[in-house]
């Protein structure tokens, strides 16, 4: 897909948020997952997408980090690497 009005080195990203629900010991916690997909022509497809769990004042560790060539498998790879962490396995403290 090209973007005629984009011009050279700007990129255009669709933002996708998701909200992750699952078990943490007795209670439901909930972690959001926040995917970047890149519009336009890409160098590599298996980098399209972009997925990390999201918080509004905590960095995600850089392992979660996760790429795929749709929003899906972003969002899919992302929740696989998450399953059964704690919120301070998934965010650094902020500095």
């Amino acid at each position: 897909m090209t973007i005629p009005f984009l011009r050279e080195g700007e990129r255009l990203v669709r933002v996708h948020r998701f909200r992750f629900t699952g078990g943490r010991g007795c209670a439901l916690g909930t972690t959001d997952i926040l995917v970047e997909e890149e519009l336009g022509a890409v160098a590599d497809p298996a980098t399209r997408c972009q997925a990390r769990p999201d918080h509004p004042t905590r960095v995600p560790r850089p392992h979660l980090y996760v790429n795929a060539e749709t929003v899906e498998g972003a969002v899919s790879a992302c929740i696989d690497k998450m399953r059964g962490g704690t919120a301070g396995d998934l965010f650094f403290p902020q500095v």
